[in-house]
């Protein structure tokens, strides 16, 4: 891309000059976008980098080469697989939730999870406002990373 030198000055400095101030406006794009979504900035990816499926997915369906049939598939695949197998680890936890301490803090662990990945599911499905309760009070829902 040509840049004129009286909007870019950095264009008179050479091509390593531009190479870093093209770096340094990318990192600090990311580092705004990732604060807007609450993220922390974890570097610029390579361009090498391969990207999420759904992403990949969702992007092809928009281009025209993809279907949204298939992202809808892609991804209720996913979700379905994330939720059976947390129920699967709290079943199998809950056989043994009496047996020791432990072995009951495995269990409301993997209890915690499962209620949690659903629970964030049906939030980021559109769900407006969910509320549940905590100890006999109620508080917002929060999401965990």
């Amino acid at each position: 891309m040509q840049r004129s030198s009286r909007l870019w000055p950095c264009a008179k400095a050479g091509p390593q000059a531009r190479e870093l101030a093209d770096h340094y406006f990318f990192e600090t794009l990311v580092r705004i976008h990732r604060a807007g979504e609450g993220a922390p900035y974890a570097g610029l990816k390579a361009a090498t980098t391969p990207i999420e499926p759904a992403v990949q997915a969702a992007d092809q369906a928009l281009d025209g080469n993809g279907s949204i049939d298939a992202v809808v598939q892609l991804v209720s695949r996913d979700i379905a697989s994330g939720i059976r197998q947390r129920w699967q680890r709290v079943e199998e936890a809950k056989k043994h939730a009496n047996d020791s301490v432990e072995a009951g803090r495995r269990y409301v662990e993997a209890y915690v999870d499962y209620v949690h990945y659903v629970e964030n599911l049906h939030v980021a499905a559109g769900s407006a406002h969910v509320e549940h309760a905590v100890e006999g009070t109620r508080a917002a829902l929060h999401v965990h990373k």
